[in-house]
């Protein structure tokens, strides 16, 4: 017996289970890109020139304030060396192109048409400091490095629920301490802290879900939560607009944070996790309510002998094989090791290709708010497209066909165009997003249950920190802006190569323990397409439903052999014409055992 059995009698994708979604998933997935990609906005730089006190002291316009001031090879950090005060006096407001320059030396002015201030307007990031923008972006994924693996063991250690309220606690403490440091290296340290947080924020909610709906419902909640995420993104870049500064941004999109607290109570911790820590009356509580809610009262006592039955089953299986459920075993066992290797070097690849191209929109021609929209809304085509594919072809060929494309797509701005990076950009996201969730995905029913937390959270601890690189490979576009899309094409080309050594996970139960993960995708051939006519559900019901008509059957022999004896041996008291009828049932009824046996 699997956990999916026990789910299946109490209501796998019930009321339970669609107001779970309804109410926590989708508000935590849509408001999580408030505090976790506002950063994009708080650290963008505004055009800039050189601060002259006397000229900006002056009655003129900016126009002609940047054309005394700014030199046309480099308008950003040098200014003409003259005497601006003659110049003004004298009303000449042209600099002979021949005029000495030199880098600006009293700071700079900012471009204030979209922004009143910014983290890099409030330090001055900019010339010779402009790599700090891309510093705090890698810090940030530095967070991600530290603090996945450590969330993701405490959240297999202690429960998801409380890893999840801690998560938060600390996101909403550190997010709001960020914006009111007036240090520059307390504010990068404090971001650092905030970004350990962010993966474990969104997997969490999702691994929550995900362990209580049946097995066919599993891309349909990982549909969800994406197209949440996307939902909240949208917005981000209307709220940077409206804010105008970053410390008003980091107010409003921090402040969500709390929100979160408010579903202590409601929030559920995972039953398949308890069960695998043996803790049966905790679970037994949850499965009741789910039963309850969903309409398929059970008996107590015989669910929780169930449970206890399953953890039995899962304690044998890692005593006899000496598991300690460690993030060591997903080195140590064959399979497993692979798998992990495939599905980190995958994720890797799509997160350069999601945050990059994501990241690049500064770098591309037009509005930065309406590329960051849009760039956020071909999501969801992207996952939609996903969806369905993955229902109907698998997880693995939808991940396969996803990087390919991704790959090939950020390959074309190598050949120059008209908008060439905009609509590379935008193709190249759509593919991206359908990937991310078909990788996501496969991750998430891959790993088994005892490790699953631990093996998500370490693979994208490693894409993470391969993604440190992001940032610095934006900033490449300054060299060439082709440089950032050919990096990405290859890695997502790799990719899709290595995710078809993965095995097919649609419509399989989820392996519980290591012995399940070292035997899942065993026996199936590398070109086989998993398209199973019923769903698990039905054919876990189906099979129920064929056991207890057996047992009827074989109920129904036996009484008809137990009759037959009855009727030999009472044989003798009957009439001989009496006798030869007894014989001829007994005959019968024997005979038809014999039939039914064979057939």
């Amino acid at each position: 017996m699997d956990f999916e059995d026990i789910l299946l009698e109490v209501g796998d994708y019930g009321k339970y289970q669609k107001n779970l979604i309804l109410i926590f998933l989708v508000p935590a997935a849509s408001l999580l890109p408030w505090f976790s990609m506002n950063i994009m906005f708080m650290v963008s730089a505004p055009d800039h020139w050189c601060y002259v006190p006397e000229v900006d002291a002056s009655n003129l316009n900016i126009s002609l304030q940047r054309s005394l001031i700014s030199p046309p090879e480099s308008p950003s950090c040098h200014m003409h060396d003259i005497n601006y005060t003659e110049y003004l006096t004298a009303g000449i407001y042209k600099v002979p192109n021949d005029t000495t320059t030199i880098p600006c030396s009293q700071g700079w002015q900012y471009d204030k048409t979209y922004f009143d201030s910014t983290a890099v307007t409030q330090w001055d990031l900019v010339c010779n400091d402009d790599h700090y923008k891309s510093f705090i972006l890698t810090m940030f994924s530095v967070g991600s490095i530290i603090g996945t693996p450590i969330y993701g063991a405490l959240s297999d250690r202690i429960g998801r629920k409380i890893t999840f309220f801690i998560a938060i606690l600390v996101t909403a403490v550190t997010a709001i301490a960020s914006i009111l440091t007036t240090n520059f290296t307390a504010f990068v340290v404090i971001k650092t802290i905030n970004g350990s947080l962010m993966p474990s924020v969104f997997q969490l909610p999702y691994i929550i879900v995900l362990e209580i709906v049946s097995p066919e419902m599993r891309t349909r909640m990982n549909g969800i939560i994406n197209s949440a995420w996307t939902f909240g993104l949208c917005f981000v870049p209307l709220l940077a607009y409206l804010s105008r500064s970053w410390t008003i941004l980091g107010w409003v999109t921090s402040s969500v944070t709390l929100i979160y607290l408010l579903y202590w109570k409601c929030l559920p911790e995972s039953p398949r996790w308890l069960v695998s820590q043996e803790r049966y009356e905790e679970a037994l509580v949850i499965m009741h309510r789910i039963a309850v809610k969903n309409g398929n009262a059970q008996d107590k006592n015989v669910l929780l002998q169930k449970l206890q039955k399953l953890g039995e089953k899962i304690k044998k299986e890692e005593e006899d094989d000496g598991m300690k459920n460690s993030a060591y075993d997903l080195l140590k066992y064959p399979q497993l090791r692979k798998k992990f290797i495939i599905i980190t070097f995958c994720w890797v690849a799509d997160l350069m290709a999601y945050y990059g191209l994501q990241m690049n929109v500064s770098n591309l021609a037009g509005n930065e708010f309406i590329n960051f929209f849009l760039l956020a809304v071909v999501e969801f085509p992207g996952y939609l497209t996903s969806w369905v594919f993955m229902e109907r072809f698998g997880r693995r060929w939808c991940s396969v066909g996803g990087f390919m494309l991704t790959g090939l797509v950020c390959m074309l701005p190598s050949v120059e165009f008209p908008y060439g990076d905009v609509v590379c950009s935008l193709i190249g996201k759509y593919f991206a997003a359908a990937t991310f969730m078909a990788t996501y995905q496969q991750s998430s029913e891959l790993y088994p249950t005892v490790v699953r937390s631990l093996g998500m959270g370490l693979s994208s601890t490693v894409a993470f920190g391969a993604t440190l690189i992001v940032p610095y490979l934006v900033y490449l576009s300054v060299y060439g802006k082709a440089i950032p899309f050919l990096v990405i094409g290859m890695s997502c080309i790799i990719a899709g190569i290595m995710a078809s050594f993965l095995p097919e996970t649609l419509n399989e139960n989820l392996p519980q323990t290591i012995s399940d993960a070292e035997e899942f995708g065993k026996r199936q051939k590398f070109l086989s397409w998993n398209r199973r006519r019923m769903s698990i559900s039905r054919e876990r019901a189906a099979s129920s439903i064929k056991s207890q008509t057996l047992e009827d059957v074989h109920k129904s022999e036996e009484n008809n052999a137990h009759q037959a004896v009855r009727v030999l041996q009472n044989s003798d008291l009957f009439l001989n014409n009496d006798s030869s009828v007894a014989m001829a049932e007994a005959e019968n009824a024997l005979s038809g055992r014999s039939d039914s046996l064979r057939n």
